[in-house]
């Protein structure tokens, strides 16, 4: 349809509208930007929609015309504090006469009952389709609801419809704290003198407890979730396996509690394994591999001695029992190790998603249950530790997760096949992103109740205090990129935000969790004011602030918001104030020398804008790098920004990424270990002095 007639144009731009996709955007420029014809196509076709070519468009229009007013009970419904509007029931006009039976069952048990007769309710709307009339009809809803997920059942006229409904608090759980800051290291990066290869849960606890005693508020790294790191390989904590499951990889093996034994015996490993894992940890990059395969070799050890006993047995089968999804997913991943990372060449039976115990290897899977075992122990440990300490974990909940994972795989029916997330072209990266993971269907969504989301929040929440929703525009709308196109040819496709919200403040509130989204790049006005409406804080970046104006040479920051000098899809400070980083991005091929040399060019007089400010200010006296980061964090703390967050690499001037967006194998992504180990964070003057004045400006 690349040449499509203006009268075919029109008919798939309606059609679009429909099925919740936007024929157009507007870009960071403020230009806008039309889809493709062929792109609309595909991501109806991916929804479901019966097109293939010009001439189905008019059919498919009144197909789905009729699925919206046939008979049609919203499948989600919100009950913001508690109260449920009316009801809108659309049905055939012929229909809307006659007794209408509603039934709500209550989460917590109980329900509520009621009838309503059709021919006396108000009618909202009339559409007629296809020479028939329908008419959208108010009913009256049950009164106050309590808080929770229940389910309304509706009979009429030989017709049963449900919906779930969601009685959910307005805004999400906020803390009694207002001014708080904490530090972020990748749990990857972080390292110790007893770590192997990588770091582990217990140096995540040994970083809270020297963050409790420099009297910071929290402690936050990035997604700490089930990855592939054999067959298929991604160790991008933004490509899970799954989002329902943590990554082994940061077990700490030594504190394995064996029936009989004390935590830390020598079960699983022999020397040969330990000298392997000291040689890991001596390189200065993570070697995802290896580490995994040594990691591995141990806990499969224990895994067998474990199930070796009568109490070991036991112990994790009543795990299992009470975590059943856990039981699926290792079976998922033993299957994956006898038939291939790619689930979808698999048969039919076990493609779609049946596995039998001849599908897959039994102590395979018991490695994987138990290995997330003791990655659910060791995290229930940290969030312990963390109340004890008063530092709250700050948790990062990436926007989708691996396409050949388990979740696509479990949950087929919501995600979509033949399309991936993935970003528009922008000021940073020029030739758009391609995220490689499936997108959520938004109709499958709703259909579900939003089960998937509920269970991902739940994992979360059960540890973290404080959760970053990445890429939090897509509560709103994700960018779809057709399979086999660029970025460049893709189409923001909408979901149902105030149903997200509703299932996002009840999960906080209940866990008495706050909630973070990552509102950076090209955000309609639209999602901050929801953030705002519904507490959710959003994010303030120093280095995309400043502005060459020597009077206010940074942009405001606001009450609701954590605010950071850079990210970690960001150059350190260092490379920034450097300029090494847009060197860097040219070498990559992720900017063009041209756009490179305009940076360059801006970022000069944003700097000299900055540091005449810093000298008024009395906060600097030369332009010394790390006089200047000092001083901007002090910047930062005395802000009215309710978290401040220390990139703790910053503070030893670090230069190397730990990620830059739109490459793969050009740069070592997600693999750059921190300069200095967990004991020898104390003994940096430059972390003690940056965070000094950190303190001294944000108090405890």
């Amino acid at each position: 349809m690349a040449e499509a007639s203006g009268r075919e144009l029109a008919l798939l731009r309606r059609l679009a509208r429909l099925h919740g996709v936007q024929s157009s955007y507007v870009d960071q420029e403020r230009r806008r930007v039309f889809a493709s014809p062929s792109a609309l196509l595909t991501a109806l076709r991916a929804l479901g929609a019966p097109v293939v070519a010009a001439r189905d468009m008019p059919q498919a229009i009144r197909a789905r015309q009729r699925e919206l007013w046939e008979w049609r009970l919203e499948p989600v419904l919100v009950a913001w504090e508690g109260r449920l509007p009316a009801i809108e029931l659309r049905l055939p006009a012929g229909s809307a006469r006659g007794r209408a039976e509603l039934t709500l069952e209550f989460e917590g048990g109980g329900l509520r009952a009621w009838r309503v007769d059709l021919d006396e309710a108000p009618a909202l709307a009339r559409r007629d389709l296809d020479r028939e009339s329908y008419v959208a009809v108010a009913l009256p809803g049950p009164g106050d609801l309590p808080l929770g997920y229940h389910r309304l059942t509706l009979e009429a006229a030989g017709r049963r419809l449900e919906a779930r409904v969601i009685a959910a608090p307005a805004r999400a759980y906020t803390t009694g704290a207002t001014r708080d800051w904490g530090v972020f290291l990748p749990l990857y990066a972080l390292h110790s003198r007893r770590s192997w290869g990588v770091g582990d849960l217990t140096d995540l606890e040994g970083l809270v407890d020297w963050a409790a005693a420099k009297h910071a508020g929290f402690v936050g790294t990035l997604p700490l979730l089930a990855s592939f790191l054999d067959q298929p390989f991604d160790p991008s904590p933004y490509a899970p396996a799954s989002r329902l499951f943590w990554n082994e990889l940061f077990v700490d093996v030594t504190r394995v509690r064996l029936p009989g034994r004390q935590a830390g015996s020598a079960a699983g490993w022999d020397d040969e394994l330990v000298r392997e894992a000291d040689a890991l940890s001596e390189l200065p990059l993570v070697a995802y591999r290896e580490t995994m395969a040594v990691k591995r070799a141990v806990l499969e050890g224990q895994a067998r001695a474990y199930l070796a006993t009568r109490p070991g047995r036991e112990a994790l089968e009543g795990f299992l029992d009470d975590h059943p999804a856990v039981r699926d997913y290792a079976r998922f991943r033993a299957a994956i190790e006898r038939h291939g990372p790619n689930w979808r060449v698999w048969p039919e039976r076990q493609r779609h998603g049946q596995l039998e115990p001849t599908d897959y290897a039994a102590a395979t899977a018991d490695y994987h249950a138990f290995a997330q075992w003791q990655a659910t122990l060791q995290m229930q440990a940290l969030a312990r530790r963390s109340r004890e300490k008063a530092v709250g974990l700050y948790f990062d909940l990436p926007v989708g997760c691996h396409a050949d994972g388990y979740d696509p795989w479990r949950y087929q029916s919501i995600f979509v096949s033949g399309m991936s997330v993935g970003a528009p072209p922008d000021l940073v990266t020029t030739s758009g992103q391609d995220w490689g993971f499936e997108p959520l269907s938004p109709d499958g969504l709703r259909r579900s109740g939003y089960d998937y989301v509920i269970a991902y929040l739940r994992h979360h929440l059960s540890v973290a205090s404080i959760l970053r929703l990445d890429h939090v525009m897509g509560l709103h709308r994700l960018y779809w990129v057709p399979a086999g196109a660029t970025a460049r040819d893709g189409v923001y496709v909408r979901y149902r935000p105030e149903e997200l919200y509703a299932v996002l403040c009840l999960e906080s509130q209940r866990h008495q969790a706050a909630i973070v989204g990552e509102n950076l790049g090209i955000v309609p006005t639209a999602v901050d004011r929801a953030l705002a409406r519904h507490a959710v804080s959003g994010m303030y970046v120093m280095a995309r602030s400043l502005q060459p104006d020597q009077a206010k040479p940074v942009r405001p920051i606001g009450r609701r918001v954590i605010a950071s000098f850079g990210t970690h899809d960001m150059s350190p400070f260092a490379a920034f104030w450097q300029g090494s980083d847009l060197d860097n991005r040219v070498r990559l091929g992720v900017l063009d020398s041209r756009r490179a040399a305009r940076e360059k060019e801006e970022r000069a007089a944003r700097k000299a804008a900055l540091l005449a400010y810093l000298r008024r200010r009395g906060l600097i006296a030369g332009d010394d790098p790390g006089e200047v980061l000092r001083a901007c964090l002090v910047l930062l703390a005395e802000s009215p920004a309710q978290r401040v967050l220390v990139n703790l690499e910053d503070l030893w001037l670090e230069t190397r990424s730990q990620n830059v967006p739109a490459t793969t194998d050009e740069h070592p992504n997600w693999r750059h270990k921190a300069r200095y180990g967990l004991e020898e964070l104390s003994e940096r003057p430059e972390v003690e002095q940056a965070l000094a004045l950190v303190r001294g400006a944000r108090p405890a």
